[in-house]
């Protein structure tokens, strides 16, 4: 059966957030648990993130927000071979560009993201009209990842504002990406 972890971004995603109504919904699933939410710090982040994919075995599908898409790609650029083999698939949205003024000063140390291809099968999902990153941004991480990136539209950063409830839209993309992967 496969795991499910859900990776939230800065500020954690709260009740009404997509990814909490998911996280409820969703058996054999895992949330990662930040020490600070919101004054992130990458090597704490990707910590907290190796100590739940640590005992965890394939099947993994990771469902990641806003730094906690940042976070997964943090992860993936420290792990050996082995390690990434466990992670069936991982579904990236609303990435901010952690390089744009608009980024927020509290989130310490990602400010290089790794532009080199995560051995993992991957799904970006960004909008049109992020405040946090352009689709044209978003696309250009893609495939620095080597992963396939699709746009949502016009709706925001894919959060409690965009108010979008429990992302029906999102569930189809997720739907359709996790019979490509034969999950």
């Amino acid at each position: 059966m496969v795991t499910t972890v859900f990776l939230a971004g800065y500020g954690n995603s709260t009740c009404g957030h997509w990814q909490r109504t998911w996280f409820e919904q969703t058996p054999n699933s895992v949330w990662v648990e930040q020490q600070a939410w919101d004054n992130p710090n990458r090597d704490d982040w990707v910590s907290a993130l190796d100590t739940v994919l640590s005992p965890l075995t394939a099947p993994v599908l990771i469902i990641a927000h806003s730094l906690g898409c940042n976070t997964f790609i943090e992860w993936c650029a420290t792990q050996n071979k082995h390690s990434l083999t466990k992670i069936t698939g991982a579904l990236l949205v609303a990435y901010p560009d952690v390089l744009d003024k608009s980024f927020p000063t509290a989130i310490q140390g990602f400010s290089s993201p790794p532009l080199t291809p995560i051995p993992v099968n991957g799904l970006a999902i960004a909008s049109t009209n992020d405040p946090y990153i352009t689709f044209e941004r978003a696309q250009y991480f893609a495939d620095a990842w080597q992963i396939k990136c699709i746009s949502a539209g016009a709706v925001g950063h894919i959060n409690i504002a965009s108010n979008i409830n429990d992302w029906p839209e999102g569930k189809v993309y997720l739907a359709k990406f996790k019979n490509q992967l034969m999950l």
